[in-house]
């Protein structure tokens, strides 16, 4: 396999909780972040939440985000700043995200 360049999609997942909109309407929360490999930027993101204001406030605060640095500084803010009952999905997806960005980088030395 060659080398990993240019934009990668990397998801994470995450169990929601029931009685939510998002559980009916979804099994997990995914959310899909464009990223271009090289820099960590964060160009695009999407996620399974039931509302398009959910998924812009998302996309704000992740787009601009380098995974270079780790996922700490964004779960940390996105904590402050989301309560939603999804949070625990959310945060746990991003994570993901930022691990599978480690993972590849590693793995591309």
């Amino acid at each position: 396999m060659g080398k990993v360049s240019g934009h990668i999609l990397l998801a994470g997942y995450a169990k929601l909780p029931s009685n939510t909109t998002a559980q009916k309407m979804f099994d997990q929360m995914v959310v899909v972040a464009d990223v271009d490999f090289e820099s960590g930027v964060v160009l695009d993101v999407d996620c399974s939440m039931a509302t398009d204001l959910g998924r812009r406030f998302v996309l704000t605060m992740m787009k601009g985000y380098n995974l270079n640095r780790g996922t700490d500084d964004l779960l940390e803010e996105m904590n402050l700043k989301y309560y939603g009952h999804l949070k625990r999905a959310l945060l746990t997806a991003i994570r993901e995200i930022g691990q599978q960005y480690a993972d590849l980088k590693k793995e591309n030395e």
